[in-house]
C-alpha cells in the first residue's frame, strides 16, 4: 500500500506538470475569477458566510468534475502505455489520476476563498467557520472526481457508462417523473408507480449524503451526531466509487485514444 501511494505522489507530479505544459489549468483560472466577478464580488450589501458556501458548494464540485474529464483527456492517450509500462500499478495509476484532479479542484477552491477573504470577506465567517463547511464541501468535490473517473472511456466500457448514466438518470427522475407523467402511468398500472417511487428511492439513497453535505457547508451546524454521520456516508461513498472504479479499471482491456 505504501508502494502504491509512493507511486500514486509520482504520478501526481507527472499528470500535474503535462497539465501545465498543454495550458488547460487556464480554463480553471479564468473559471474562478468569472466565478468570483459574477458572483461574489463587493456589493453594497456585505455578504454572509451563507451565501457564500451556496456558491463555493456548486462551484467546488462543478471544477472537480471538469478538471476531472480534462484529465482523463490529457491522460488517454497512446503516452499512457509508457506509464503503466514502468512497473506502475493499475489503482496508483488510478489514484493519480483522481489526486491530481482534486489537487487542482481544491487550488481553485483555494483561490477563490482567497480572493473572497482579501477583496469581500463574509461578514459572519471566520478560519473555524471556514474550515468546518469544508470539510464536506471537499469530499463532495471528491465524490463528483470520483464519479467522472468512473464514468470515463479510461475505466469503463460503453455499455456500463451508459447502464451507470440510466441509475442516475432514475434516482434524479423523481422530479421529472411526477404530476400528469404519474397520473398516465397509474392510469396503465398502480402497481408500476410503486415500483418505480421504490426503485427511485433505492437509487437516489447515495444521493443524500451529497445534499446533506452541500447543507452542512451552508449552515455549518456541526453540534450533532447527524452532521459527523454524514461526513462518514460522504467518506463511504468516496470509497466505493473509487472501489468500483478499481474494480473496472482492473478488468478492462486498455485501448487509449488514437487523438
Amino acid at each position: 500500500m505504501k508502494y502504491t501511494l509512493v507511486q500514486a505522489t509520482r504520478l501526481v507530479r507527472f499528470n500535474l506538470l503535462e497539465y501545465l505544459r498543454s495550458g488547460r489549468i487556464f480554463f480553471e483560472l479564468v473559471a474562478t475569477v468569472a466565478c468570483y466577478a459574477a458572483l461574489l464580488r463587493p456589493t453594497d450589501t456585505p455578504m454572509n458566510a451563507g451565501y457564500l458556501f451556496t456558491v463555493l458548494g456548486l462551484f467546488g464540485p462543478l471544477m472537480a468534475m471538469i478538471t476531472t474529464g480534462f484529465i482523463i483527456g490529457l491522460v488517454d492517450r497512446p503516452q499512457g502505455y509508457i506509464v503503466l509500462a514502468h512497473n506502475v500499478s493499475r489503482i496508483a495509476y488510478l489514484l493519480g489520476v483522481f489526486f491530481t484532479s482534486v489537487t487542482v479542484a481544491t487550488t481553485m477552491y483555494g483561490m477563490l476563498s482567497l480572493l473572497v477573504a482579501i477583496l469581500n470577506r463574509a461578514i459572519d465567517l471566520d478560519l473555524i467557520g471556514w474550515i468546518l463547511a469544508t470539510l464536506p464541501l471537499f469530499l463532495n468535490m471528491c465524490l463528483g472526481a470520483a464519479l467522472i473517473l468512473l464514468l470515463s472511456p479510461l475505466v469503463a466500457s460503453t455499455g456500463w457508462r451508459l447502464f451507470i448514466l440510466a441509475l442516475v438518470a432514475v434516482a434524479l427522475s423523481s422530479n421529472v417523473i411526477s404530476g400528469p407523467v404519474i397520473n398516465q402511468i397509474a392510469e396503465l398500472s398502480p402497481v408500476l408507480v410503486d415500483v418505480l417511487r421504490a426503485v427511485q428511492t433505492i437509487l437516489s439513497s447515495p444521493l443524500v449524503p451529497v445534499m446533506y453535505g452541500y447543507h452542512l457547508s451552508i449552515t455549518r451546524t456541526f453540534s450533532n451526531i447527524t452532521a459527523w454521520s454524514n461526513l462518514l456516508a460522504q467518506w463511504s461513498l468516496l470509497l466505493a466509487f473509487l472501489g468500483l472504479a478499481h474494480y473496472a479499471f482492473k478488468r478492462r482491456d486498455l485501448i487509449f485514444s488514437a487523438s
